[in-house]
């Protein structure tokens, strides 16, 4: 059977569109808008999933020779599962793809109380899903202040010239174009954090592009065991 056609998601960039091959600034605004908030936002969703999935795995395992243990495991693992689904939602915006919930091992039917409490044990994407929630947070911190730091180094140009005065007060204050050999006096102060400015915001697009792929790539990795279908239209020349 072939592939299913191609649906565009309305309003998602697709991942594999170059930015050469941009319409419009728009789209390159809304690219940028889309993996800054993708990034900002995993990095608190990061942050409470492995705490509580490192604290729900160490009680479960840590009182597993008794009954309590075993479902505190199983509800870990469904907790695991409900910030695998906000994962995906965040790896469907930046890759333009539409991530199909997998398929959960679930217990037979007419299966027991305590079958269908326990059925998340034997089902190995759950333990994919508590995988991604306890390794994802080294690579969102860093990621999230990378994209951080970006943007303000970005934004810190446009609004040095309303604050320098507020610096230059200070006793024994030197510019950073003064400390780096390039001369003191406010004009090349100016231009030195003009140009800074400048550099970062060419290089934001790509950079908080970057930032975003990386988390997408360990979702895929981790999230998506089955294969996702392209509804971003055509394959483009990257």
């Amino acid at each position: 059977m072939g592939a299913p056609p191609p649906v565009l998601i309305p309003g998602v960039v697709p991942f594999h569109v170059p930015f050469r091959n941009f319409d419009s600034m728009t789209d390159l605004l809304r690219r940028l808008g889309t993996d800054t908030r993708c990034v900002l936002l995993g990095f608190p969703l990061s942050l409470v999933s492995f705490v509580l999935s490192v604290t729900g795995l160490a009680l479960g395992v840590g009182t597993a020779v008794t009954v309590v243990g075993v479902p505190i495991l199983a509800l870990t693992l469904l907790m695991a599962r409900g910030f695998a689904t906000a994962e995906r939602s965040l790896m469907t915006d930046i890759l333009g793809r539409r991530f199909p919930p997998p398929r959960y091992r679930r217990a037979a039917p007419g299966a027991g109380t305590w079958r269908v409490m326990t059925a998340p044990l034997a089902c190995a994407q759950s333990w994919m899903d508590l995988l991604h929630a306890v390794t994802r947070l080294p690579l969102a911190v860093l990621t999230f202040s990378v994209v951080v730091s970006w943007w303000a180094v970005t934004l810190h140009g446009l609004a040095f010239p309303f604050y320098r005065w507020s610096l230059v007060g200070i006793p024994g204050y030197q510019d950073l174009s003064e400390l780096i050999g390039l001369g003191s006096g406010a004009t090349t102060s100016l231009l030195f954090h003009l140009a800074l400015s400048a550099a970062f915001a060419l290089t934001l697009p790509f950079v908080t592009r970057a930032c975003a792929l990386l988390n997408a790539g360990l979702g895929m990795a981790l999230l998506s065991p089955q294969p996702v279908a392209d509804v971003a239209g055509p394959r483009a020349t990257v």
